[in-house]
């Protein structure tokens, strides 16, 4: 670390605790767009459909970002397995890039266009995330009211692919400042605390159990039955059949790339 980085280093944790937004990478992005907004029952926004490479939904909470990727397929050096899934807010990018590179592996150095700027990193699992910072950010509104749909433009959970638990749950513990919990990783999922909007939630299932795929983050309904008659009704793609546990019913929708999209309810008690 240089003398100029030692001067500017601070000893707190350079991330909110909270996911800002997820990245689902798609090919067509108005296919997309139009396929999640029917699935909430959301008005398509067509400004956001004029030839940038993202089309975006500003949910309560944490945001879902559709993205084509069409700016970067343009640059020779690029390659898909730099590709993001969770976008963290920096309180400081510099100081962000700075624990990245002591704690994990920045990509690039932070790009800074006007009132932001960001960087990629992986994780020593090497799954790819981006950190943000935005001057002057305001929370955007819900879209709840305005969801034609029993699945609420709301995110519950993000889910990220782990093979060694608890080393994975310490280091995003430390990338959000929050506790570690021993015994918590143990199980096959460990949820990293969030002080808002979805949870961070580390998946040991796919390891164990060999599977290829893997599962993005859920919407959580608040009626499971109409939400499943909703999406069979409309000719969306099911994964697989429902489950349902003391806990928690779910199922996977296919959205039109094969990204795996979870649909649960929570079951307050049921698991005791």
């Amino acid at each position: 670390m240089s003398q100029h980085e030692k001067m500017i280093r601070k000893t707190a944790i350079p991330f909110e605790n909270r996911i800002a937004s997820v990245f689902v990478h798609v090919n067509d992005l108005r296919r997309s767009a139009e396929w999640y907004s029917r699935l909430l029952g959301l008005p398509i926004k067509e400004d956001r459909l004029s030839g940038g490479p993202v089309y975006w939904f500003d949910f309560q909470g944490t945001h879902l970002i559709l993205d084509s990727n069409s700016v970067n397929r343009q640059n020779p050096d690029w390659s898909e397995d730099v590709m993001p899934r969770i976008m963290f807010p920096a309180t400081d990018i510099d100081e962000a890039y700075f624990f990245i590179r002591e704690h994990g592996t920045p990509l690039f150095e932070p790009e800074r266009h006007g009132p932001m700027a960001y960087f990629n990193f992986r994780d020593p699992e090497g799954n790819v995330q981006m950190a943000c910072w935005a001057e002057n950010r305001e929370d955007d509104p819900s879209l709840a009211g305005l969801s034609q749909s029993p699945i609420p433009p709301r995110i519950g959970g993000v889910f990220v692919d782990v093979k060694h638990m608890p080393a994975a749950a310490q280091w995003y513990s430390g990338l959000l400042g929050v506790e570690y919990d021993d015994a918590a990783a143990a199980q096959r999922i460990y949820s990293v605390p969030t002080a808002s909007g979805a949870v961070l939630l580390l998946d040991h299932n796919r390891h164990l159990n060999r599977e290829s795929f893997t599962e993005l983050f859920f919407f959580e309904t608040e009626d499971f039955d109409a939400a499943l008659q909703f999406v069979r009704t409309n000719g969306f793609d099911l994964a697989d059949e429902p489950q349902r546990f003391p806990d928690l019913s779910e199922f996977a929708l296919l959205d039109p790339d094969g990204n795996r999209i979870v649909i649960a309810q929570m079951h307050p008690g049921g698991g005791q």
